[in-house]
């Protein structure tokens, strides 16, 4: 399970280390299809990074923040800083996989 972010505990969260935010909704289809991908994932890497979601609805103020249009909406940072590419809709393993290592890489 994903820690939830929101607006006052975004920034703080993100600020040390590697870690990915998923933004997304419940009722989203494309985010409940890539769960059991990023709970894969974290087994695999949950000792290199981090890993939070933004309920869009919820925070919406956030969503707005963020800049995100779409979900699910991947975004990846380093020690608070926004590295490599959004994930915009991502629908495999690989994709996700390879924006991790590269954020791990950054």
């Amino acid at each position: 399970m994903l820690e939830k972010l929101t607006k006052d505990s975004y920034q703080n969260a993100v600020k040390e280390g590697v870690c990915m935010v998923a933004v997304g909704a419940p009722w989203c289809p494309d985010c409940r299809k890539i769960e059991p991908i990023i709970g894969m994932l974290m087994q695999e890497y949950g000792t290199k990074m981090k890993f939070f979601a933004v309920m869009a609805d919820e925070q919406e103020a956030l969503k707005e923040e963020l800049n995100v249009r779409r979900i699910p909406t991947l975004i990846f940072y380093k020690n608070g800083a926004e590295v490599g590419e959004r994930l915009v809709e991502p629908n495999s393993k690989p994709l996700i996989e390879n924006a991790i290592k590269a954020a791990l890489e950054a």
